[in-house]
């Protein structure tokens, strides 16, 4: 049961963490892919000077784009010419096949793979004016290597598994990659290691240890500055590591993440590594989990150290939302043992409360990380605001608060408890420093001090199930007129709109949620129709209302 409240907790905050880094990161992205174009027309219409174009560049650690490069219609063909060609030989020997001897299919299939091979090397090497097409035929050759050994196999009726074939394609083909410098090769053999890696495990019903060996030694030193080739193979080690969960191979997790991590410390230009070793992590904490029910995981506590430590020192977003992600879950793995002493478990109130209150805490991090200039502070502002309406959103459910099980006054209500009363400490330390003095700070100030307030409330009355669903709508509402307020206040557009959007979404689903159980389902569409179209009309007026006096 909480291996599967994990694996909910990772859907959740894995769509938490996409909303963040759309929001944290998405805006400087689009700004500097801007910046890089505009900069070298303001060059060639002389208002700045190529020195200055260079010093922009260097400081934004950008590339000088050619702006007057463009698709290479000669490789877009002679790629796509090898690729039909390719199939055209499959499909002409296919339709023939049973006709053709034995050894003619052989010499024919091994034949051509190795004229096409030698014809690569030739028009890469030996003919001047065609490497495209040279290395195209590389691909071509490598492509046709894979039906070629499956095709022998089947003629001489060897037996062999689909994963074996996926090995004996990818690793002829990879010195290929190497001696020719062909990254197309390169990248059809990381992707058959892949394949071949879910081919074995799910063949053999066991994790496949060799994948990350191969992997670690022959894979990725040859990535060089192939993104498409790094990407493939740090994705297929990190999905490697989340299959040990299933199979109990813990210490081939582990060895996956520390193997990320020794990459990153190697290289810490390449920042894939250690978002990498943060996910695998993950991986790890969940397969110790499935093997040590009973024993808290404090070992983690090592790489987690040295994962915050990397975040910080480089002020890396992304990590940070990650590894908060590896504490949460390693916080409710280490309470699992000692509920299980005590006979506590988990119920739907006290789970969601809990998490309600963790994410107060990031929220109160987040404004602690502010007040110091850290620019870390919206990552733990915007994660503990999401993971707190969400829970409250949940929780604003009469269905699901009937739903719950009996309260115990064991361990995880003592824990609510706790994260109550240090919230609160966190909060009153940071009043008294006077750091609650503007408007817009008193006004979050406000937004805690509900959801901290009804948070208890329903713990200590689990069983006014009325009373506790009025709580969380009351807080839901809060919600929305804290952004609407602070937006205003902060001349925020986006912050405004947003509060209008949950009040919007408040309404509509207290709407659905009461009158859904009408018979007649005609008058829940028209009167619920009626209300969206005028009350959207109103809201939009007053919104744009509210925005241009932000201008102004």
């Amino acid at each position: 049961m909480c291996i599967l409240y994990t694996f909910i907790q990772l859907l959740i905050y894995g769509f938490i963490i996409y909303i963040i880094v759309r929001a944290v990161s998405g805006g400087r992205r689009r700004f500097l892919k801007r910046l890089q174009r505009e900069i070298i027309v303001w060059e060639k219409s002389s208002i700045i000077s190529s020195e200055q174009v260079n010093s922009i560049l260097q400081i934004y650690d950008l590339k000088r784009p050619d702006i007057g490069r463009k698709m290479d219609t000669v490789k877009v063909i002679t790629l796509t010419g090898s690729i039909f060609l390719g199939l055209g030989v499959i499909f002409l020997v296919g339709s023939n096949w049973h006709e053709i001897p034995d050894y003619i299919r052989t010499i024919m299939l091994l034949g051509v793979t190795i004229v096409t091979l030698f014809l690569g090397y030739f028009y890469s090497y030996e003919k001047d004016g065609y490497p495209n097409l040279g290395k195209n035929l590389l691909l071509l050759a490598a492509i046709l290597w894979g039906p070629c050994i499956a095709l022998i196999c089947q003629i001489y009726h060897i037996s062999s598994d689909n994963w074996t074939i996926m090995l004996l394609w990818a690793f002829p083909i990879l010195p290929i990659s190497y001696f020719f410098d062909n990254k197309y090769v390169f990248i059809l053999a990381t992707v058959l290691c892949c394949i071949w890696n879910f081919l074995y495990s799910a063949s053999n019903n066991a994790a496949n240890y060799y994948y990350p060996l191969i992997a670690f030694t022959l894979l990725l030193p040859a990535i060089c500055n192939s993104k498409i080739a790094s990407f493939i193979n740090i994705s297929g080690l990190v999905l490697a590591s989340f299959y040990c969960c299933f199979f109990k191979y813990e210490w081939l997790s582990l060895f996956i993440s520390i193997g990320l991590l020794v990459y990153y410390l190697v290289n810490q230009d390449k920042k894939e590594f250690l978002y990498a070793s943060s996910i695998s992590f993950i991986a790890w904490q969940i397969t110790y989990f499935t093997i040590r029910d009973t024993q808290p995981n404090f070992y983690f506590l090592v790489p987690l150290t040295v994962l915050f430590y990397f975040t910080y020192k480089d002020k890396l977003k992304f990590s940070l939302v990650i590894n908060i992600l590896n504490i949460i879950i390693w916080f409710h793995y280490m309470l699992y043992p000692y509920s299980k002493i005590l006979n506590d478990k988990y119920v739907f109130l006290t789970a969601f409360v809990m998490q309600t209150l963790i994410g107060l805490l990031l929220y109160i991090i987040g404004i602690i990380h502010r007040n110091k200039n850290n620019p870390l502070e919206d990552v733990y502002r915007m994660l503990g605001y999401l993971t707190t309406f969400g829970c409250i959103y949940l929780l604003s459910f009469k269905k699901l608060l009937l739903s719950g099980s009996k309260i115990n006054f064991n361990l995880y209500y003592v824990v609510c408890l706790v994260l109550t009363a240090v919230s609160a400490i966190l909060i009153l330390g940071q009043f008294k420093k006077g750091l609650f003095t503007s408007k817009s700070s008193k006004i979050e100030l406000t937004g805690m001090a509900i959801v901290l307030a009804g948070s208890v409330f329903m713990l200590t009355g689990y069983d006014y199930i009325l009373v506790n669903t009025v709580i969380a709508n009351f807080i839901l509402v809060t919600f929305a007129a804290v952004n609407i307020f602070y937006g205003v206040e902060k001349q925020n557009p986006a912050i405004f709109n947003s509060g209008i959007i949950i009040f919007v979404f408040f309404i509509i689903t207290r709407y659905v949620d009461i009158f859904w159980e009408l018979k007649e389902k005609s008058w829940f569409f028209i009167l619920g129709g009626l209300f969206m179209i005028f009350g959207g009309i109103y809201l939009e007026k007053q919104r744009k209302r509210v925005i241009e006096k932000m201008k102004t």
